[in-house]
């Protein structure tokens, strides 16, 4: 058998990922404080609605069509008026645990550290487009703020969320899937 190893083809490389023998990397991209502009950004909107609660009309525009006009009313209530804070509350609580995951995984032998460094500053900086874009709207139903004001801006914030992630896609994929 000895005489006869030499001579056969050696095995192909294979094909399972290699883990870091350390058990996990978690200094990478922007510190986890950074969620707590995020929740301020909540807590203002919440006492915005509280106190300015009585300038909300009784008919609040739940749905608009494609020239942002109004074709969907509800009647004012509580739970009507504070679904964007708790769209607020579970978006980022979905991004907290996304930027956790990216930062507490085990890395890859042969990963590149960019790749996470930039999926985390995209957790935090998505996270607050979001929170921003949902304190607009809540904004627009206090009639604080003009339709031709709002439209703009909720539509740049869905676009450059994007676009950042495109190009993250793009820019910063694994090292070997570039």
């Amino acid at each position: 058998m000895k005489s006869v190893l030499p001579t056969l083809p050696s095995a192909p490389e294979s094909l399972v990922m290699e883990m870091e023998p350390g058990l996990r990397k978690g200094n990478v991209g922007l510190p986890s404080h950074w969620f707590l502009i995020h929740a301020v950004i909540i807590v203002v909107s919440i006492l915005t609605v509280l106190r300015n609660y009585d300038l909300i009309p009784d008919q609040l525009p739940v749905h608009f069509d494609g020239s942002f006009t109004v074709d969907r009313y509800a009647d004012k209530s509580y739970s009507i008026v504070f679904i964007p804070t708790i769209m607020q509350v579970l978006g980022t609580l979905l991004f907290i645990f996304e930027y956790w995951s990216i930062r507490r995984g085990k890395k890859q032998l042969r990963e590149d550290e960019t790749y996470r460094r930039a999926w985390s500053d995209f957790m935090i900086t998505a996270s607050f487009l979001f929170v921003i874009l949902l304190s607009v709207v809540q904004l627009n139903m206090m009639s604080l703020l003009n339709i031709n004001f709002v439209a703009p801006v909720v539509l740049s914030i869905i676009a450059f969320t994007i676009l950042y992630a495109c190009t993250l896609t793009y820019w910063a994929g694994q090292r070997d899937s570039r």
